[in-house]
């Protein structure tokens, strides 16, 4: 009985190892899902900033991807460790690198809801002045090119029709 007991302890750390393994290929198969979300928002959209948070979306499913195959790699050494201090650090290795994918997954959902946004923001539905105006002011357009592009928006706010050929302006100018 003793003997079954001292074998727990190690099928359990093997375990734990092997659910912050799958933990963290579930976070890199969602992180990866979110950035191709950024990507076709990024597309839609068609300026840099949207661009800018796929890319970043794209960065994060990588580091997700990475962090899933070090607690695969972790989870494996956990299942063949002979010694109990050798288990319980590749499982401890397998839990960090899932807390790691997780956080890169909060990564590429930020950038792909960045992304959504600013796709949102230049149709008429999804228009709102100041937050198009902060996106032209944080663009690499000359100043009185901002100053222009602001100028059509505000102007064309009111009426839908105008409004859409302003914010399709503004996408191709942003380009």
């Amino acid at each position: 009985m003793a003997e079954a007991d001292a074998a727990d302890p190690s099928a359990d750390t093997a375990a734990a190892a092997e659910a912050a393994a799958d933990a963290a290929a579930d976070a890199a198969a969602t992180a990866s899902d979110a950035a191709a979300e950024a990507t076709r928002a990024a597309d839609e959209a068609g300026i840099e900033a949207a661009g800018e948070a796929a890319t970043e979306a794209e960065a994060a499913a990588e580091a997700a991807i990475e962090a899933a195959d070090r607690a695969a790699d972790a989870a494996a050494t956990a299942d063949s460790a002979a010694a109990p201090a050798a288990e319980e650090a590749a499982a401890e290795e397998a839990a960090e690198a899932a807390r790691d994918a997780a956080s890169a997954t909060g990564e590429a959902a930020d950038a792909a809801s960045t992304a959504g946004e600013i796709e949102a923001l230049l149709t008429p539905e999804g228009f709102d002045l100041a937050k198009v105006n902060g996106l032209i002011d944080g663009s690499a357009l000359s100043e009185p090119q901002k100053a222009t592009l602001k100028r059509l928006v505000e102007s064309a706010s009111g009426n839908p029709d105008l409004l859409r050929s302003a914010l399709e302006q503004v996408k191709a100018i942003m380009q």
